[in-house]
């Protein structure tokens, strides 16, 4: 038995290809429950199958015998997005067995996502493990790959600093804002623009405690189709000066090729001299949005998009220097699902072998008491228990030998000797009969 991957990612391949292979929840489904997907699997020998797609990578999960099925897969993952299997070969990364486990483990922990230490990933291999056992497609080892995946994602987030400090300009805003200018719940945001950054940190202010939030855009129906997703207050683009005094947190991410918030607009907001609140504001527009003299009237603070930056870059240093301890988690993690793995692919053989003991014991002792006739049900009953204890002590050192076997061509060869001596052929073994 093997375990193979095979896929794409934001390394190997360009966003273009990675939309054409991506899948949403429902695409998934259909996927694997396609006729045609079934079919190849068959023929192939494929017995377990899970899709992982984010918006940085699609990756194929496949559980088969232990022979190659490079060309099934290739075949397999080009159907995704009924693409010619030409157009993905120079893009796609196969793996088997412990070195697609470590990746899938490295990707759950965030070492191989385009943000390092990025928290969605693990939601998305979660995510990935119940479609496809849901949908009868996982089996046993890749159900129980994908928890141990979970597995070290969560120890990697709480046993080390790999995701504590934001990786991203959206989520680092939100934290300069709490850092400057105090617990979330108590500042009014201000939201100038409806861009997909704008609507990102906004999120991400609300996700962390922001409640009073108002929008304010040129375009009015856009404020209010995002104030109303967000049951916030949407404000005429007339009322900006007004709205800025209302703020604590100014945020401005429009699509303006000149900055909307200059200094003669903010200083009638707030006045000369100020009004005795701090205000903060944030620009991450490009162009500017904001005047740089604005940073200079009392009580405000400004930041841009470089200054976000810089703190980004800052934290991901930081978040690099966590590495060396996820990698050993992941170690740690890949240890003991191999050895699962090992136990695993024994069973039947374990199974075999006690089944086969079983068998002997009580034809053995039933002919024994044929032959004494008449015993008292006492007798009977030490009989039956002497006979038990012997068949499991004369299996006990071979059982936990196979079960102690330290790598899989050890386990491979203890199963195939264990079927030959006991006189188990693989069907028997693999059904527990003797």
């Amino acid at each position: 038995m093997s375990l193979s991957c095979i896929g794409i990612n934001h390394r190997t391949a360009s966003v273009a290809l990675r939309e054409r292979v991506a899948l949403g929840v429902e695409g998934r489904r259909r996927w694997l429950n396609a006729g045609a997907t079934r079919e190849l699997s068959e023929r192939a020998g494929l017995t377990e199958l899970a899709i992982l797609s984010t918006c940085n990578r699609t990756e194929l999960y496949a559980v088969h015998p232990a022979v190659s099925a490079s060309a099934a897969l290739v075949t397999l993952f080009s159907s995704l997005a009924d693409l010619p299997a030409a157009d993905l070969t120079a893009h796609l990364y196969e793996l088997a067995d412990a070195d697609a486990l470590r990746h899938l483990f490295a990707v759950a922990a965030g070492l191989d996502s385009m943000v390092l230490g990025e928290a969605e990933i693990l939601g998305q291999v979660r995510e990935a493990r119940d479609l496809a056992c849901g949908e009868g497609a996982a089996g046993p080892v890749l159900d129980a790959a994908f928890r141990a995946a979970a597995q070290v994602g969560r120890r990697a987030r709480t046993e080390t600093g790999i995701c504590r400090l934001p990786g991203s300009v959206a989520t680092e805003a939100v934290r300069l804002v709490r850092d400057v200018a105090g617990p979330l719940e108590h500042l009014a945001l201000l939201i100038v623009g409806t861009g997909k950054m704008g609507r990102v940190v906004g999120e991400a202010f609300r996700g962390r405690g922001g409640r009073r939030v108002a929008v304010i855009s040129r375009t009015r129906e856009h404020a209010d189709a995002l104030a109303r997703r967000w049951d916030a207050v949407a404000l005429p683009w007339h009322d900006l000066p007004g709205a800025v005094r209302a703020a604590d947190v100014i945020l401005s991410s429009t699509g303006a090729p000149h900055a909307v918030l200059t200094r003669e607009l903010v200083e009638q907001a707030v006045g000369p001299r100020g009004d005795g609140r701090r205000r903060v504001i944030v620009d991450i527009a490009v162009p500017r949005d904001v005047e740089p003299a604005v940073g200079s009237l009392p009580g405000v603070a400004l930041f841009d998009i470089d200054d976000l930056q810089i703190r980004v870059d800052e934290n991901l240093e930081i978040r690099g220097r966590e590495v060396p301890a996820v990698e050993r988690i992941v170690a740690e993690e890949l240890a003991r699902f191999e050895s699962w793995l090992q136990s695993w692919a024994l069973r039947p053989v374990l199974s075999g072998i006690h089944a086969r003991g079983e068998a002997i014991r009580q034809r053995e002792l039933a002919r024994l008491l044929r032959r004494l006739g008449s015993i008292s049900p006492e007798v009977r009953e030490q009989m039956d228990q002497f006979s038990r204890s012997l068949v499991n002590q004369i299996l006990d050192a071979p059982s936990r030998r196979l079960r102690e076997a330290t790598d899989s061509s050890q386990a491979e060869t203890f199963g195939a000797l264990t079927r030959e001596l006991f006189g188990l052929d693989r069907d028997d073994a693999q059904a527990g009969v003797p």
